[in-house]
């Protein structure tokens, strides 16, 4: 009998140097600490400072400190390897700072890579199809049923969902299209990344529904494309660059939310003015986590200057891959 090989097992993050080894790596389910959590070998060996970020919102003491419980126990197994925790807002940052988790704030919006998510050429600027559009899984905590008053919306879900939550979904918001499955004949496809962000483009707001979840990197990446923001209160980091006239920020009420997509549409803005705002916000993020980056390296491992600019950082430390797309970096010859 013929065995399946195993799925590769995915990670979010990159290997940004090899000597000495700094890692940029997230923490998830199965791999508490990341990287290090994956492959514990290839960090037993010699130093390494290794960046954690949170996939989930660690905003509660109790959360903190399964955090922190997690890293203490990587550090006393790995005693050569350094970690400092990512943090996405400045509550996270306090609450681990209060159980001595060495970490730093850097929400992780500012890894987006801007050069993907780009708004339509002026000239070629389509036609708004969709009053919204929510980039979002299926799930229950995502909260679709806040969007159910907000008329023609664009559902877009990178992953392909249960058949009891494409039910659920569609009892809430039977008005809506389905975009992964009604674009393939009724089967679920994943997008293809020009039809996504040609997607995008064609929606006049993008939407924000959850209530808590990490910093929600489509809060960014509709901005990033040109398009308005109608978000509810939450938890998670995605409200850091919440502010200027492209947002709005509204109570868990199905009204509410669609009054806010109708005043923004109604406002055309310019998409390039929606872009260039949140990029200014995201300069400045990227230009301070870069100085103290630069720091912790010189203070961990002796290096000064290791990083001259952001560009290591930008997509990989918060994109999925397989591991060994990951770690091919290290066991390439010096």
């Amino acid at each position: 009998m013929t065995v399946a090989p195993e799925a590769p097992t995915y990670a979010a993050g990159c290997v940004l140097s090899v000597d000495p080894l700094i890692t940029f790596s997230k923490r998830q389910s199965g791999l508490p600490v990341g990287f290090a959590s994956l492959e514990p070998g290839r960090f037993a060996a010699g130093p390494s400072l290794n960046f954690v970020g949170l996939t989930w919102s660690s905003a509660t003491e109790s959360e903190a400190r399964r955090v922190a419980h997690d890293l203490f126990a990587a550090a006393c197994a790995l005693p050569k390897a350094k970690f400092v925790v990512v943090a996405n807002t400045p509550t996270e940052s306090l609450q681990l700072a209060r159980l001595s988790v060495p970490n730093i704030l850097a929400n992780e919006l500012m890894f987006v890579d801007e050069r993907i998510f780009v708004p339509s050429a002026p000239t070629a600027a389509p036609e708004k199809e969709y009053e919204a559009v929510y980039v979002a899984r299926l799930l229950t905590w995502k909260r679709h049923e806040l969007a159910r008053a907000v008329e023609n919306l664009l559902l877009i879900y990178d992953h392909e969902p249960a058949a009891g939550e494409v039910r659920r979904v569609r009892l809430v918001l039977p008005r809506a299209r389905f975009g992964n499955h009604e674009f393939n004949g009724g089967a679920y496809k994943h997008l293809p990344q020009e039809v996504f962000l040609d997607l995008v483009r064609k929606s006049a707001v993008g939407l924000c529904l959850s209530a808590r979840e990490g910093s929600m990197r489509a809060s960014l990446e509709y901005r990033l494309c040109g398009i308005p923001v109608v978000s509810t209160r939450s938890l998670g980091g995605r409200d850091r660059y919440f502010c200027g006239p492209h947002v709005r920020v509204v109570d868990d009420d199905p009204v509410s939310v669609a009054r806010a997509v109708q005043d923004l549409r109604s406002r055309a803005f310019d998409p390039l003015a929606v872009r260039e705002f949140v990029g200014s916000l995201i300069a400045f993020d990227r230009h301070n986590f870069l100085l103290n980056v630069n720091k912790i390296v010189e203070h961990e491992l002796g290096v000064r200057d290791a990083f001259p600019s952001f560009a290591p950082f930008v997509r990989f430390p918060v994109a999925w891959r397989p591991a060994g797309e990951i770690f091919s970096v290290l066991d390439a010859p010096a």
